[in-house]
């Protein structure tokens, strides 16, 4: 009996291994989209960030956005050992993480401003700025 436990707590590491990897392809696939990228050009402008790690707009500064984005992924690393080495059970709890952060747990807020023009194409600061006082 132990033997098979231990195969199949072994054999539960790649399922979790995998889901973290999703965790990491999803995060920069939407970082590296047309419609983030052009979010953050325009953002830019008016001396703003969108800052992924909190779903929210802040100041700009130089490298703010590159540090954000490092220590999002560090979690998502740290979260994913973690869960790794719980085997099943962790990849139970990361892939509820997974949906929950990709699909149910995203704000209205990220929705608004995902689906306005901000994402679309190049704007004027004025233009900018009347589209974040009609977000929020």
């Amino acid at each position: 009996m132990a033997p098979e436990m231990a195969v199949s707590y072994v054999v539960g590491w790649i399922p979790s291994a995998a889901v973290t990897g999703l965790h990491f392809y999803l995060h920069r696939k939407k970082v590296r989209s047309r419609p983030y990228q052009q979010l953050q050009k325009n953002l830019r402008k008016v001396n703003l960030v969108w800052r992924e790690s909190r779903a929210d707009m802040e100041p700009f500064a130089e490298g703010k956005e590159e540090r954000d984005l490092a220590l999002y992924e560090k979690n998502l690393l740290l979260m994913g050992t973690f869960f790794f080495f719980l085997s099943w059970a962790g990849f139970v709890f990361n892939l509820i993480i997974l949906v929950s952060m990709h699909k149910l747990a995203v704000s209205r807020k990220e929705q608004k401003i995902f689906a306005s023009p901000l994402t679309e194409r190049d704007l004027e600061a004025k233009d900018i700025e009347t589209i974040l006082k009609e977000q929020t």
